[in-house]
């Protein structure tokens, strides 16, 4: 029969991410599955990781993914959440109607390895209509159950074709094949490094794949030869063993699958810059620091504190960073130095990097979890102090608009500026932007837009400071992908801006 889906098989997941998103590392996680996947933001924010592009992804955002291409979703960082509802099929090939679910309805005909689409509001509550009626026909198993959730899976994604805003194609010139295969020799890698007799040739022939070709993709794909990375992880694996045991250096290099003492004495100072032995010294020391700061005078200290707490938070290292923050404040750092000298000078870095097209969204994602984990330790102590912020910014997406990455980058940067930001979130009306400035006296609303369809709500945001009679107390600023200085003139808004980082400047100045 044209249309028997008897053979087709379909699960349905809600699941919340654990792992926080670290670009340099995010590679070696990400993970390959042999089933087509339709996955949804319900909650939270996060990063999708498809190969080794970082797609930040929000609630409403919904991604297509064909079957062996690596990727995984991840934590934005460690406060926020991220919850994604999933179907994943196995369409039988021989099917008229499943061989269009196999392709997804034609959507990867340009050889695209991704399809996502940033839902408005009602698509969004339509889209999960039908995943709760794909989750009762799976979980009841009714008479014909699977031709109702083949029907329910084309309508799906006939509907979200609509709304596809971007295909991700493959940037590299590694295929997602050869990216499997890569991913593989690293888990083999992690899960073996102890063995001596572990080497590209045998991985190689595990896999199924020539030595010089293995050798080539793994390096274009890392950036590292693979005796280098193999001998990264082993002398991370040594690292662990000198914290975490009390083993002789002759025991660990024999544990680490190395071959011989001088040579892991060379490659150990060269990848750490100490000994093995004073690196199981300085890891007993406060921070690995207590000696060596020893003689420094107590000014000199906080300041060499203020440049590691500015350094880390730049490479988004925000455990070490909240460390420093708690360090420098026993070492008696005035919180509003630490405030300015450290989180606000690196975000400052951030900021200019980011608008000189430096440093992208990830970095900048990454870069302020850093700096809220700091700041979150400073709070009590700038408040116990009367530290005030420099000013106050409501800002929201307009109603009707769920979108709220673009939104989120630019209160991480007025935040960074030392501005008191109130996060309204999306789907804001008029009236909420306004009562709020009033309330919570605000000098600035920020609107966002990401759809061309909500952006007529910023005029009336306008119309309705100028109803309530505070039109000349607060500016306006406005910005979004489909928002431009004409608009902005157009509606009468104080300020547009093309990146986060000059409106964080912006909201400053009129703050002054």
């Amino acid at each position: 029969m044209a249309n028997d889906v008897s053979n087709l098989i379909v699960y349905h997941e809600i699941f919340s991410c654990e792992k926080v998103y670290e670009p340099e590392k995010a590679w070696m996680d990400i993970q390959t599955h042999d089933y087509f996947e339709i996955s949804m933001v319900i909650a939270g924010n996060g990063i999708n990781c498809v190969l080794d592009q970082a797609i930040p992804c929000k609630v409403g955002d919904i991604f297509i993914t064909p079957s062996n291409i690596p990727h995984r979703f991840f934590l934005e960082n460690e406060i926020e959440t991220l919850t994604v509802r999933q179907l994943r099929f196995f369409p039988d090939k021989d099917d008229s109607v499943s061989e269009k679910l196999r392709y997804c309805n034609g959507l990867f005909k340009d050889g695209s390895v991704t399809a996502y689409a940033m839902l408005n509001k009602s698509m969004f509550e339509k889209i999960r209509s039908l995943f709760d009626t794909i989750e009762k026909e799976i979980s009841e198993k009714r008479q014909s159950w699977q031709n109702a959730v083949s029907s329910n899976l084309l309508l799906m994604l006939i509907d979200v074709e609509r709304y596809i805003d971007s295909s991700i194609k493959n940037i590299s010139s590694v295929s997602p094949k050869e990216w499997s295969v890569v991913l593989t020799a690293i888990e083999i890698i992690k899960n073996n490094c102890s063995n001596a007799d572990l080497t590209l040739g045998s991985i190689s022939e595990t896999i199924g794949i020539s030595k010089a070709h293995m050798s080539r993709i793994f390096q274009e794909l890392t950036g590292k030869r693979f005796t280098e990375y193999l001998r990264s992880v082993r002398i991370e694996y040594s690292c662990r063993l000198l914290r975490e045991s009390e083993l002789t250096i002759e025991e660990i290099v024999k544990e680490c699958g190395l071959r011989d003492l001088p040579s892991f004495y060379k490659n150990f100072n060269s990848h750490m810059g100490m000994t093995p032995n004073e690196y199981r010294q300085s890891t007993k020391l406060t921070h690995g620091k207590t000696n060596k700061n020893s003689n420094i005078f107590k000014g000199e200290k906080i300041m060499v504190l203020l440049c590691d707490i500015s350094e880390n938070l730049q490479k988004g290292k925000a455990k070490i960073v909240k460390e420093l923050v708690q360090q420098a404040i026993n070492e008696g750092a005035d919180p509003n130095q630490i405030l300015n000298d450290g989180l606000l000078a690196g975000m400052s870095v951030i900021g200019e990097k980011f608008k000189n097209n430096e440093i992208y969204v990830p970095e900048v994602l990454v870069a302020a979890r850093a700096m809220n984990m700091g700041a979150q330790i400073l709070k009590p102590y700038l408040a116990a102090n009367g530290v005030v912020a420099t000013g106050k910014v409501c800002i929201g997406t307009v109603q009707g608009d769920l979108h709220d990455i673009g939104k989120n980058l630019v209160k991480m940067m007025m935040e960074g500026k030392g501005l008191e930001v109130v996060d309204l979130g999306t789907d804001v009306s008029p009236e909420m932007f306004v009562q709020t400035a009033i309330e919570q006296n605000c000098q600035v609303i920020c609107c966002s837009a990401l759809l061309t369809t909500t952006m007529g709500v910023m005029e009336e945001v306008v119309k309705a400071a100028e109803a309530a009679g505070i039109r000349d107390k607060v500016k306006i600023m406005v910005g979004g992908a489909p928002v431009s200085q004409e608009y902005c003139d157009e509606i009468g808004a104080d300020c547009y801006t093309v990146d986060a980082a000059s409106a964080a400047d912006a909201a400053v100045e009129f703050c002054k």
